[in-house]
């Protein structure tokens, strides 16, 4: 949810008014005010992406093997996007698994990457590998965030499942007021628990990872830690989750992390309210 004083774009947008508004005050050629408008409404339309995004929500998936239909998660992530950047996937992590359902779908199309998914809490990682590991995904069970040790985490539970185990993603942060209206079915842990946590640099360092070709992050109010965390392994292609601030007690504003990822050479190529596409600025030049 970037402001727009916070995007090029935004600037556009607003130069382009302020110019039909001139125009209408000076010019009755009526053609002209035509074709002004028409550009006004194309960049007002302008996306870095021609696939449109998937539904978001459960998808059947049949575990190799057995045969076993499980119903999974998947974001609103499509698979074409690489393809329409020129990124032929290699490594990819999913930040955030919560079921695995991603990194299934991504196992699924780019067979010869390799896909890692991280999930924090321990009863969400259980889930997460089981999942994974019949598809040759590789789970791991840690916090992406800005800092390497030991990092609080707050577990959660959907009060719609009677197994606990099937409990909501968990946070670095407390859930605020606005959250518990929002979502009054989720019930957040009062005393966290201690999971490891680690810096993508430091740990690429340790898997032997170079480069990332896609990161999908759904970290549940910790976005902008592990953009923090990146150092110098910029992925081609960032899908986040960018949900209100106001959700998490102390967590940075959407805003915040758009800032930090113009920073670093990325451009939004998509945006859909609560989930952002971002990608690095050089792929658009070997695009172009």
């Amino acid at each position: 949810m970037t402001d727009d004083q916070d995007r090029p774009l935004g600037l556009a947008h607003r130069a382009m008014r302020r110019l039909v508004q001139k125009f209408g005050r000076r010019w009755s050629d009526q053609a002209l005010l035509a074709e002004v408008e028409s550009l006004r409404t194309r960049i007002d339309n302008l996306s870095l992406v021609r696939s449109a995004a998937e539904l978001d929500g459960e998808f059947a998936c049949a575990m190799p093997g057995s045969g076993e239909q499980r119903r999974l998660y998947r974001s609103r992530f499509t698979m074409a996007w690489a393809d329409e950047f020129g990124v032929a996937p290699r490594v990819i992590f999913d930040i955030g698994a919560y079921d695995g359902g991603d990194s299934i779908r991504f196992k699924q199309k780019f067979s010869g990457a390799r896909v890692v998914s991280f999930e924090a809490d321990p009863d969400r990682y259980a889930v997460v590998a089981g999942n994974v590991r019949p598809f040759g995904g590789e789970p791991v069970n840690a916090a992406i965030c800005d800092r390497d040790g030991p990092v609080t985490w707050y577990q959660s539970h959907d009060g719609r499942f009677a197994d606990a185990k099937t409990g909501s993603q968990g946070s670095l942060y407390r859930h605020s007021a606005a959250f518990a209206r929002r979502f009054d079915f989720i019930r957040q842990s009062n005393t966290p628990i201690t999971v490891e946590g680690f810096r993508i640099d430091t740990f690429c360092r340790g898997a032997g990872i170079d480069e990332i070709d896609i990161a999908h992050i759904d970290v549940e109010g910790a976005e902008y830690e592990v953009v923090a965390g990146f150092g110098a392994i910029l992925p081609k292609l960032i899908y986040v989750e960018a949900a209100p601030f106001d959700f998490w007690i102390g967590a940075r504003h959407p805003r915040e992390l758009h800032q930090k990822l113009s920073s670093l050479g990325y451009l939004i190529a998509l945006d859909l309210a609560n989930d952002r596409l971002y990608v690095r600025a050089d792929l658009l030049r070997c695009r172009s």
